[in-house]
């Protein structure tokens, strides 16, 4: 009796949590790098306002604690700088709160797992490119940056982008943002379930 022994090629090792933390890591980079490239100027100065609001946190707690919280997750954690030597003016900054923080983690743990999927899997490109796109838009939906020439608090940096164009005419509205927000959402979601899918 003749037996046939099926060979099946290993499984590529699970890396989804590795792959999430390079994610998360690569949003501040390629953020900062494009502060760089498009405004000038190396970062030169960092703060972490959030020490300056905790008195005022803790005071409104007391009496709102809902409002407190509202106040306190708004609030910049830390701000990268560039700062003219000169004159002590911030040239622009990119800041993150707890909000922004928090959407670049579940981005980076979708888009960690969408890129883990697609490493193990023939169909690799199922999915991916907008499932990628996907986690681009979500994170660029919840980047605040300032810039001298536009803005002096922390503005979505869409709207800096379209003041920078020369549209300072025009009316920017959150819904904007919002529409950005899940329209990445749907993307990478999209992606994910196309994924799964495949994978069956």
């Amino acid at each position: 009796m003749d037996k046939t022994l099926i060979v099946h090629p290993p499984k590529k090792p699970n890396h989804w949590l590795s792959m999430s933390a390079l994610l998360f890591v690569s949003f501040f980079v390629i953020g900062l790098a494009a502060m760089i490239l498009l405004n000038g100027g190396m970062i030169n100065h960092m703060l972490f306002p959030i020490g300056a609001d905790i008195a005022m946190f803790q005071l409104i707690w007391q009496e709102q604690p809902l409002s407190a919280l509202k106040f306190i997750v708004t609030k910049s954690l830390f701000v990268f700088i560039h700062q003219d030597p000169r004159s002590g003016l911030n040239l622009w900054t990119l800041q993150y709160d707890s909000i922004t923080l928090l959407v670049y983690l579940f981005a980076a743990l979708l888009g960690g797992q969408l890129i883990n999927r697609a490493r193990q899997t023939a169909q690799h490109n199922t999915g991916l490119l907008r499932g990628l796109l996907g986690v681009v838009l979500l994170v660029t939906a919840f980047t605040y940056m300032t810039a001298i020439e536009h803005c002096s608090g922390a503005t979505w940096v869409g709207f800096v982008a379209f003041y920078g164009l020369g549209f300072n005419d025009f009316e920017f509205y959150p819904y904007y943002q919002g529409t950005l927000s899940l329209l990445g959402l749907g993307l990478l979601t999209w992606g994910l379930v196309k994924q799964a899918q495949a994978n069956r």
